[in-house]
This record gives C-alpha cells, structure tokens and sequence, in this order.
C-alpha cells in the first residue's frame, strides 16, 4: 500500500506518545516511501529521521495545577507548533495522545480545512464519557490502543478503529526471564526495576518515596535494582536522588529490556504499567498528582472508575496493587511491596498474558494502513 505525494504533521507530547508516534512513523515509512512526515517528538522520533518541528520536552507536564505553573512556556510552544504545521499544510494532522495539546491544535487546524486523526483513545472510560460527542467536531478519525473502546464512539460521526498497542507487539507473550537477565549482565540475580516516571516533577514527587520503600525492604545482595530513563538529563535526575538515598541502581538503555529481566517492578502510574504487565513482571503502581488537581478530580467526581492503573482498567479490576495520593508513603508501599513479592509470579502471570493477546493487532502494521486508507478515501 502506498500513497506518494501525501503529507503528514504528527505531535507526540510526552515520552509515552514518542514511542508509539515512532511506530507509526517507521510503519508508514515502509509502507509509503514517498510519503513526507513531520513532527513533535522525542528521541524515539528523531531517530526516524523525520523532519523534527520541535522538542516534545516543554509539553511533558501532569495535573491541571502543574499545567497553569508553565502555562506561557506551554502556550509559546504549542503557537510555534500550529504555526509550523499550518506552513507545512499536511493532508492529515495526528495527534499522538496528550488530548489537551492535540486536541487544541486539531481544533485549530481542522478550521483550515485540514483532516484530523488522533490516535490514542483518551480515557474516556474513566473520565468524562460525554467528551466523545464534543470531539467529533474537530477528529475525523480515531485509532484506539485497546479494543473496547471502539464500540465508545459508535454513536459519533468519528470512524474508530482497533490498531492494537505496539508494545504488546514488541514484547513477546512469553518472557523468558532468566535469558534478559543474561543479556543484560545480570544472571543469578533477582531483579527488581524501579521506573518512577519520565517527568520531571513525576521523578521528583516519586523517586524519594521509592528510595526509601526500597531501603526499608532491606533487599539482600541477591537483588539488584535497575532502572531505565528517556534522557540523560531524566537518568542524572533520578541517579541524584538514588545517591542522596545511598541507593546503588544498575542502568540499562531501555524499559522493556529492565522489565522483560525484572522479577519485581516498583514503578509510577502510566504506559510503563501496561509494559510490566506485558512483561509478564508483577508490580506496585504508585500515584501522585498536585493537592489541587487532586481536590478538582474528587470535588467535581472526574474519577468513572476506583482504580487508575492500566492493567486494572483492562483486568476490569483490582489485579496489581496501586498506592496514590495521601496513602502514598514509604511505609504503605513498602507493606505493598512486600505482599506482591512474598507470591509466586505464577499468581499474575496467566491474566497478564490473556489481556497482552487481546491487544495484538490481525495485521503489525494496522496503524500504517489505517493512516493510509484514511489518506486514500479523505483528501
């Protein structure tokens, strides 16, 4: 499948996003050649090659309250990002996650005239449902990472599709852990990755917390603790605080690797959850946002389900631990910690593998040829 001449601006806000803006770069760049792609990004995507607009850096931000702390820096960025892409004038503007920046810019652009796809349903399922009505004046198409959130917008005029999550097809159903240990220097040792977030303030409001939960575990020398980060700069932070902590932390180039060797994983909210899982690694989810994000969430109910962490939503319940806001705190985590790593892997093993086959695609390159049929029938 091949669509020469085409033009396509894509904006992946955040680390997460980088990832999955990457795959469907190198997707399109097999499929269609001639097709010409610029972006927002991280270093995932410029190692695409793609003509970079920008650094996804300034956009890396969480919670309402921590948004209005940066809110000029933000607004200067996202001004130069519309401008950019409206000079560019692509057939199709993606939008990669991060709902509050692409979501302004779909907006902006789709007055243009031009086509809108986003990819990455946003969490409609636990907050604010009724957002799928408001989004189908500005998104034309939408590529969801987990199935059932196709059947959400049903009701809309947005054609939503399927297009499966790309780590659960880089990571194999089965993990063979002793193996990754080997890969990785790390044979005969029990591994636990600790992956506080890619964020700045994330790493900040976490990573002391973490320190001292590992500390209190008072791990024997059969354990290693590793971690992975998306920077230097991010992987200087968290050393930082893990020095202060007299904490020793074993460094590797990529979470997936540190979570494939990984026996345990104590780690922050978000899309390295749904990589543990698919791992195969039991794990505790821990979670903190701003007093006054948190007051917002609660006060006005925002909250559609009592748990936050991702292989809770696709479990459809409670199947790893999760500590956030005001439980968080070295003596809760250590307690969860403890409880999850005094059980077989065995206990969690089976579910994490039936929910990483729901979210292969029928074809690896469904979200290529979605972007490409979308290109084909729309401009």
């Amino acid at each position: 499948m091949s669509v020469p001449g085409f033009k396509v601006a894509l904006v992946a806000g955040e680390a997460s996003s980088d990832l999955l803006g990457a795959a469907l770069i190198k997707s399109l760049q097999t499929l269609s050649p001639d097709i010409r792609i610029v972006a927002v990004g991280g270093e995932k995507i410029k190692a695409t090659g793609v003509e970079m607009l920008a650094d996804n850096e300034v956009f890396s931000v969480m919670g309402l309250a921590e948004v209005l702390k940066d809110l000029p820096k933000i607004l200067k960025a996202k001004k130069h990002t519309m401008q950019a892409i409206t000079a560019f004038a692509p057939d199709v503007f993606i939008g990669v996650d991060s709902p509050d920046l692409n979501f302004s810019l779909a907006k902006g652009l789709k007055k243009q005239g031009i086509k809108v796809m986003h990819y990455v349903s946003p969490s409609v399922w636990a907050w604010r449902p009724k957002r799928v009505f408001k989004m189908a004046h500005f998104i034309d198409g939408l590529m969801t990472l987990f199935p059932f959130e196709v059947e959400l917008y049903n009701q809309t005029a947005i054609s939503a599709e399927f297009v499966g999550h790309p780590l659960a097809q880089k990571i194999p159903l089965q993990v063979d852990k002793d193996q990754a240990k080997a890969q990785l220097g790390l044979a005969k040792k029990k591994v636990l990755a600790l992956l506080p977030g890619s964020r700045k303030r994330e790493i900040n409001t976490l990573m002391p917390v973490f320190a001292e939960t590992i500390k209190s575990l008072k791990l024997d020398a059969e354990w290693q603790i590793i971690s992975a980060n998306v920077s230097p700069a991010k992987i200087d932070q968290v050393q930082a605080i893990a020095k202060a902590h007299q904490l020793d932390i074993h460094w590797v180039d990529d979470a997936s690797d540190a979570l494939m060797a990984a026996d345990f994983a104590l780690l922050g909210s978000g899309t390295v959850a749904l990589e543990a899982m698919l791992c195969k690694t039991p794990m505790v989810v821990a979670y903190h946002i701003s007093p006054l994000t948190w007051w917002i969430v609660k006060t006005f109910r925002m909250m559609q389900l009592p748990y936050y962490s991702l292989p809770n939503v696709l479990h459809q319940g409670f199947l790893v631990p999760e500590v956030m806001q005001r439980a968080l705190n070295p003596n809760n985590l250590a307690q969860a910690c403890t409880e999850v790593m005094s059980k077989p892997a065995a206990t969690w093993v089976d579910e994490f593998t039936r929910i990483h086959q729901s979210l292969l695609p029928d074809d690896p390159d469904q979200a290529g040829k979605a972007v490409l049929r979308f290109l084909e029938s729309s401009c």
